[in-house]
């Protein structure tokens, strides 16, 4: 048995490590599904459990409150027709009489009133008179009778045995299931012992009927009422309750006991649990509903039902999605491990783990994956031509520190030549911020199209070779590369050439004008960098002269010394910002001109641009004087772009067709709100003189000349300065024609006119003479 029992726990462990994983994974799927619906749905019947006993308190007291109206509607109505009764003449002429027995026409007025009232109200089963003088019964049913004889003896005897005037109670032997009764003794306004009765009685099915059928009320719910003297008046399903002291009864004895008037409990009967809520009204009644808690449980039936086919329902769907995901995200895996162990098979060593461990198999094989992607990587870094160019132009920028021996491998690898005759070309775009083809991110794009000219050419020169770098997306760098045996007016002659040729060809293929530097030829690659300071050197004298489009680089004429200092032009600088002060924009750019050839005469390029900053300095801060926060509106950084800018013509194009509108924009709108405050101040200070300011008054205040007012002032009103104040004093001289009694030559005179140029305005702005303007207001 032992040794049965431990085959059989060694065949499951075997099984369970043959495939642990995916079953791991299936069984934590499984639990990460089960346990969030179940704890749903036991947090839904909860919830539902607590919303359900919620609905039972607010059905109830709406209930109790529907039932507690109806009811003592009922009531009040019975004791209204009881008090109309009694108070029935011929009910009171009955009273205390000994022979009323015999007084038959005072018996049938008493009947038929009884009749009355009973057919009146369908409630009422009958109502009974009794005279005690007499000890005669009168009901609307039976007649006239004898005490004794009558079924109402036994309640007649109660009746006098009641503490209060008037009251209910129960009878049990009047009607089919017995009738609660409204007694009142009579006389109303009694002294001394009561000489007779009035009965009202109610049939209970019918009252019952009435009030416990209604849609409010469940059929396992138990609705009863206390009367004033804590004794069941009313049950809903019970008559034996119906007349039973409340105290007798356990469970409405803690009823009694609360001293609130509305309330919900849940009580014990019987190890029933009591869902309890009940009412108090001031007349002493309670009204009480109970339901069994079963009953309200068992209307989650289908909740809990629902819940539990809704749990099973998404068990089945989450194990059924996650055995097959398991099994979809298991199967790369098992591809893996297979895969893997056949490679062990045929490439023993080249990963180590099973297939019982696939989580170490899987670590081996990516640790050997990366091993092969890293010694690729390395590969194809190695072999990228950007990596070449990214040497060359380090080459390039070498200067000192070049050192022979670490370049001397990346030369070999790279197949760069070490020795022979090195020449550099650098070749720029001119113009390029005017290229409209492009956007302005797309540089790269115009360099590319460049170097590929570039090197399309070189393949046509036999005897040349050489090599084609772009820098910052900018400029095109040839480095070409020459035996060393040939001659250096022959490649100086070469050179030229290809220079030729490469603009020739971007001018006609492209439509693109550039300029070409040229250093003088080196005699290694470690000196390619003194070739290219001088290429770059040769560009920059497109800033002085306005030059060919291929330059070389003249040791000779670059090792020449000026033999007089240079002076700034600054009367040219002033005379240029007083053009753009005044707006003639045509003069400031002959002074441009005149400053740029002034500037190109140092020689120097960095004396010119510093020139060129200068100027552009002064000019802006003119323009902070005209108006404070100017800088704040310039944008971008002007001296940025004024430094891109590397030609003569270039940095003049800047100048008149960005820098000048820019400064006769930001003038005009200072000039625009100025002209528009001085307008202000000039109209302001007409009205507190009553228009009596001349122009050249008003020029002074605001410190501008009388024709440069007098046209500004149109320009902001859209009427001249006359004008103006002549409509100022004709609508002064309407004011005081409306308000005062004075007199037309006294008004003139008030406004600064006489009586015929104001009786001129007048016809010019209103159309009417004075006088008829103040008769058309009477």
């Amino acid at each position: 048995m032992k040794g049965w029992l431990n085959g059989i726990g060694a065949k499951i462990l075997s099984q369970l490590s043959r495939t642990n994983y995916l079953r791991r994974m299936i069984w934590l799927g499984c639990v990460s599904v089960t346990i969030p619906i179940v704890l749903f749905g036991s947090v839904y019947y909860h919830f539902a459990m607590v919303k359900l006993t919620e609905q039972f308190q607010t059905d109830s007291r709406a209930s109790l409150a529907q039932l507690k109206d109806r009811l003592e509607n009922v009531l009040a109505r019975i004791e209204l027709e009881s008090l109309q009764l009694s108070s029935n003449s011929a009910v009171r002429s009955a009273l205390g009489q000994a022979d009323f027995a015999n007084q038959y026409v005072l018996q049938s007025e008493i009947m038929d009133a009884l009749l009355f009232q009973k057919n009146s109200n369908s409630l009422v089963e009958e109502i009974v008179f009794y005279d005690l003088a007499s000890n005669i019964v009168l009901s609307n049913s039976y007649g006239s009778t004898a005490l004794e004889r009558s079924p109402q003896k036994a309640v007649v005897r109660e009746v006098f045995s009641l503490k209060s005037q008037g009251g209910w109670i129960y009878s049990p032997g009047i009607g089919p299931e017995g009738c609660i009764t409204y007694v009142r003794q009579l006389p109303i306004m009694k002294v001394g012992a009561p000489q007779g009765a009035l009965f009202i009685h109610v049939k209970i099915d019918a009252l019952r009927q009435q009030l416990f059928n209604s849609n409010l009320f469940t059929l396992n719910q138990s609705l009863l009422v206390m009367d004033s003297d804590k004794r069941i008046m009313l049950h809903s399903s019970d008559n034996a309750m119906i007349g039973r002291p409340a105290g007798s009864i356990p469970i409405l004895q803690r009823v009694l006991s609360q001293e609130r008037t509305a309330d919900y409990m849940l009580m014990n009967d019987k190890q029933e649990q009591l869902l309890t809520v009940f009412h108090k009204t001031a007349l002493g009644r309670s009204y009480i509903i109970m339901m069994p808690e079963e009953e309200m449980t068992k209307q989650l039936g289908w909740i809990r039902a629902l819940i539990l086919l809704s749990v099973l329902f998404c068990l089945c769907v989450g194990i059924a999605l996650t055995y097959l995901s398991s099994k979809m995200v298991y199967s790369p895996i098992d591809k893996l491990t297979r895969y893997g162990e056949h490679l062990r098979s045929v490439r023993p060593g080249k990963a180590s783990g099973s297939k019982s461990n696939e989580i170490e198999f899987i670590r081996s094989c990516l640790a050997y994956l990366d091993e092969q992607a890293e010694a690729l990587d390395q590969y194809v870094k190695k072999i990228e031509p950007d990596l070449r160019d990214q040497f060359l132009m380090k080459l390039l920028k070498s200067g000192s520190s070049y050192d022979p021996v670490s370049a001397e491998p990346s030369l070999r690898f790279y197949r760069i030549p070490l020795e022979g005759t090195f020449v550099v070309m650098i070749t720029k775009v001119d113009n390029l911020f005017k290229e409209k083809r492009f956007l302005p991110n797309e540089g790269a794009i115009i360099i590319f199209a460049v170097k590929n000219v570039m090197l399309e050419l070189l393949e046509r020169y036999t005897g040349i070779n050489g090599f084609v770098v772009d820098h910052e997306e900018k400029e095109s760098v040839a480095i070409l590369h020459f035996p060393e045996t040939a001659d250096l007016q022959e490649i100086n002659k070469t050179v030229r050439s290809y220079a030729g040729e490469v603009c020739s060809a971007l001018k006609k293929y492209l439509s693109f004008t550039v300029s070409i530097g040229i250093g003088e030829p080196r005699g290694s690659a470690g000196l390619l960098s003194e070739s290219y300071k001088e290429a770059r050197l040769a560009l920059q004298s497109r800033l002085l002269h306005d030059v060919e489009s291929v330059l070389i680089y003249d040791k000779q004429s670059a090792a020449v010394v000026k033999a007089s200092a240079f002076n700034f032009p600054k009367e040219l600088e002033e005379e240029l910002i007083e053009s753009l002060v005044r707006g003639e924009m045509a003069n400031a750019e002959k002074t441009l001109l005149l400053f740029s050839r002034n500037i190109r005469a140092s020689e120097s390029y960095d004396t010119v641009m510093q020139c060129y900053h200068i100027l552009l300095s002064s000019i802006i801060q003119s323009l902070e004087r005209q108006g404070y926060g100017v800088i704040d509106t310039l944008g971008s950084n002007l001296f940025e772009q004024l430094k891109l800018r590397q030609t003569s013509q270039e940095v003049r194009d800047w100048f008149i067709e960005t820098l000048f509108p820019l400064y006769l924009q930001i003038t005009e709108e200072i000039r625009s709100n100025a002209s528009q405050y001085a307008v202000r101040k000039v109209c302001r200070h007409i009205e507190i003189n009553q228009g009596a300011p001349s122009l050249m008054e008003c020029a002074g205040l605001v410190h501008l000349s009388p024709s440069y007012l007098s046209r500004i002032f149109k320009k902001e009103t859209g009427v001249s300065f006359i004008e103006y104040v002549m409509e100022f004093k004709v609508e002064r001289a309407k004011k005081l024609l409306e308000e005062t009694d004075y007199s037309i030559t006294e008004i003139a005179e008030l406004v600064g006119y006489s009586e015929r140029n104001l009786n001129r305005a007048f016809q010019r702005h209103v159309a009417v003479s004075p006088k008829q303007y103040r008769m058309s207001l009477r």
